[in-house]
């Protein structure tokens, strides 16, 4: 068997694993209107917290659970898709990378 010409990347996942769909849009939707403020550099972790107001308080389901564990997966999603953000988030190196 003749080996590939080259190899294909893996497709980009649409969404980090586990976390739900309406939090990754929200998350990015805040993020982005944070950009179009000025906003050079902000923090992911203090849009999570937002969006706990969000799904607490504006949509009434006070039941709903944010993992403070998807700060770093959502930050880093966001700038892989949104490659204009640039660093807009800090974000640690994982280990093995």
């Amino acid at each position: 068997m003749q080996a590939p010409v080259f190899d294909m990347a893996p497709p980009v996942k649409a969404f980090p694993d586990g976390i739900p769909e309406s939090v990754c849009i929200k998350f990015e939707s805040l993020a982005l209107e944070l950009l179009e403020l000025g906003f050079r550099k902000y923090s992911a972790d203090a849009i999570l917290h937002r969006l706990r107001w969000h799904h607490h308080v504006e949509l009434g389901d006070a039941a709903f659970k944010l993992n403070d564990h998807w700060t770093a997966p959502l930050a880093r999603w966001f700038m892989n898709r949104n490659s204009k953000a640039g660093k807009f988030f800090e974000v640690r190196e994982r280990a093995g990378a």
